[in-house]
Parts: C-alpha cells; structure tokens; sequence
C-alpha cells in the first residue's frame, strides 16, 4: 500500500511540476514576451557576436575590447538593416506594378456585373409578377452595391470622405507608435552593445545565482535554444522554398499552355511562398481572391487552374509541414502537429514557432535527465518491460 501511495504522490509531483513549467511558459509569452523582446533578441544576436568578438580578442590580447564590440554590433546592424531595406524597396515597387495590373484588368468589372445581373433578371421574368418583382428587387439589391464600389466614377462624395478619414486615422494610428518603436529599437541597440561587450561577465553573475549542480545550466540553454532556432530558419525556409518550386512550376505551366500570361510570374511566387508561412494569410490570400476575379473577367480556365495550384500546394503543405518541422526539431510528427495548432490557438501566428522551439527545449534537457517531464519515446518500451517484469515478480 505504501509503494502505491509513494508512487501515486510521485506522479501528482510530476503532474504539477509540468503544469508550473507549462503555465510559466504560458505566461511568459503571452504577457512578457513583447516587453523582454529587445533585450531577448539582442542577447541572440550578441551570443551570435561571441565567436568573431574571442577571435579579435586572441589576437588584439584584449586591447580595445569595447571598441571591437561597438563595432561588430553596428557591422551586424548594417549587414542585416542594408539587405532588408533593398529588399523592402525592391518589394514595394514590385507591389506596386503587381496592383497596377491588377487594376487595370479590373476596369471592365462593372461592365460585366451590370451585364450580368440583367441576364439574371431576364432570367427570372418567367416567374408570375409578385414573385417576379420581389426577385427582381433581390438581385438589384445584391448587384448595385457591387457595381458601385468597383466603379470609380459613381463613388459618392461620402463614401470618399469615409475612405480618406479611415486612412488617415490608420496613419494618424500608426504615427503614435513611431516613437515608442524608435525608443524601442535605440534601447535595443545599447542593450546589444552591453550584452556583447560584457557577455562573459553576465554569464558569470548569472551562474553566481544557481545551485552547484546548474551551473552549466545558461549555457546548455545557449546550446539548446541556438541549435533550435537554426534547425527551425533550416525547416521554414525548406518549406518556403518548395511552395514556391510549386508556384513557379504551375505558373510556368499555365502560361506555357496558353492558360494565363504575366510577367511577374517570379515575384508573384516568392510573395506567396512568403505568405503561405502565415496561417491568416496563406498562399490562399492571394490565389483565392486571384481566382474569383478571373471567374469575374469571365477567364474561367485561369480561375480552375489557381484553384487547382491552391488545393495541391495546402495539401502537400498539411503534410510536408509537421514532417519537415518535427524531423529537424528530433520530435514526432503529430506532436509538431499539436505544437502548432495548439501555438496559433493561443499566441498566434508566433505561437507557431514559439510552441515548437518550447517543446524542442524541453525534450533537449528531459533527454539528458536535466528535468524529468516524461519518458522519452526510446525508452518507453523498456519502461514498460521494466513494470510488466515486476508485475510479474510481485504475483509470484
């Protein structure tokens, strides 16, 4: 009786261990996540600047360590900042022309709705006149909205006042957090420069603080958490690329069957291989919408054949995802399938990412029997021998 009450308590210890650690998380991602992020990211980047900084260091015996580490800090700065911004530019004005296209393929809309919501009334005359006349009603009150707000020329002076106040409050919204951005970003940049140039010394204060036996502990996390990042960059953009082998081969097949022509064909493909990574968005924010405008412009081979892009591309998605994420993470398929359901569901589109990296963690350091959270899936099996042979031993 005393061995089953000891191991009942052991499991309720256990149980409740998990449910701390799991609400820590929770919490911290959930509220603390967004305020700690400039100091996060930058501690990253500066354990990153670790390697290059020991390099100048061996060579220069120390001699102006400061002075290496503000400089490594605003050459990494530049490094990332200069490809993001040509990048940035380069998208935007490619954006640009994309609308512009598209705009002007849209100009005939209101030609072809009014056209076809007289070919529906026509339609309907057959009907005796009550129901003619309410049906009739029906259709124009569906149709005459539409016509109007794809018609530049009968947009109303409202409408218009509307729109341009709208637009100006989403300014005016975003303007108020410039300033809190830049501060933001200022902060983040000292912040950088310190954790790179005093690097050793916090992780000196922070072992300081922990028993003996978890000293090591920062560092293992360093190893860990960093090996972890790089294996989920590798998975996503593995998985980015292939949506857009996909884009490009399907629209260098529509185009070579006659079926639709463009030229930015290249660009179209790697904005919605960018997209398909966000759940909100997806590759189908783009091909849906592409889609019912082509059915609209009566172009119905090009509106099947994005369709049929969308459906192939989701479909190998759905599978290629938790099979690409879980094999680099070193986890099972289903449970990066859990990972990130269960992060969209409460952190959103970051919770995607965060979830998996999370789990990923924890099974680094319960592998090594730094914390006990569970039986690894390799030595379940012989966990299981283990109870059934003592089973066995206690009926005898």
């Amino acid at each position: 009786m005393t061995a089953k009450v000891e191991k009942r308590r052991e499991f309720l210890i256990n149980l409740l261990f998990l449910a701390a650690v799991l609400a820590l998380i929770y919490v911290f991602f959930k509220y603390l996540f967004w305020v700690t992020a400039p100091f996060i990211l930058t501690f990253f980047f500066a354990v990153l600047l670790q390697t290059p900084l020991r390099k100048i260091d061996k060579k220069t015996n120390k001699k102006h360590h400061t002075l290496w580490s503000v400089l490594l800090v605003v050459i990494a700065i530049v490094i990332v900042l200069l490809p993001l911004g040509l990048i940035i530019g380069t998208a935007i004005s490619r954006v640009v022309s994309v609308v512009k296209s598209f705009a002007t393929q849209m100009n005939d809309i209101p030609t072809f709705l009014t056209k076809l919501e007289s070919e529906i009334v026509d339609l309907i005359r057959f009907l005796p006149d009550s129901m003619e006349k309410t049906a009739t009603a029906t259709v124009q009150k569906f149709f005459d909205p539409l016509i109007e707000d794809f018609d530049i020329s009968k947009l109303k002076l409202g409408s218009l006042k509307s729109g341009i106040s709208s637009g100006l409050s989403g300014m005016v919204s975003v303007v108020k957090n410039v300033p809190s951005i830049v501060i933001g970003v200022v902060i983040g940049i000292i912040a950088m420069i310190f954790f790179t140039k005093d690097y050793d010394r916090i992780v000196r204060f922070i072992q300081a603080q922990l028993p003996e036996n978890k000293k090591n502990f920062p560092v293992e996390i360093k190893q860990v958490f960093s090996n972890t990042i790089f294996k989920m960059i590798k998975a996503y953009a593995l998985i980015m690329f292939i949506t857009f082998m996909e884009l490009f081969l399907g629209f260098s097949f529509l185009s070579l069957i006659g079926v639709m022509s463009n030229k930015y064909f290249l660009f179209i493909a790697i904005l919605i291989a960018i997209f398909d990574i966000m759940p909100i968005a997806g590759s189908g924010g783009v091909l849906i919408p592409w889609a019912f405008v082509s059915l609209i412009m009566q172009n119905y081979r090009q509106a099947i054949g994005l369709i049929v892009m969308y459906i192939i591309i989701t479909v190998i998605r759905q599978y290629i995802e938790p099979k690409i994420v879980g094999d680099s993470l070193g986890v099972h398929p289903l449970v990066t399938l859990m990972g990130l359901y269960f992060g969209l569901k409460l952190f959103g589109f970051l919770g995607m990412f965060i979830v998996p990296i999370t789990v990923m963690t924890l099974k680094a350091f319960n592998d090594t029997g730094r914390i006990h959270l569970w039986v690894p899936p390799e030595k379940a099996k012989i966990v299981l021998e283990e109870k059934k042979s003592k089973k066995q031993n206690n009926a005898n």
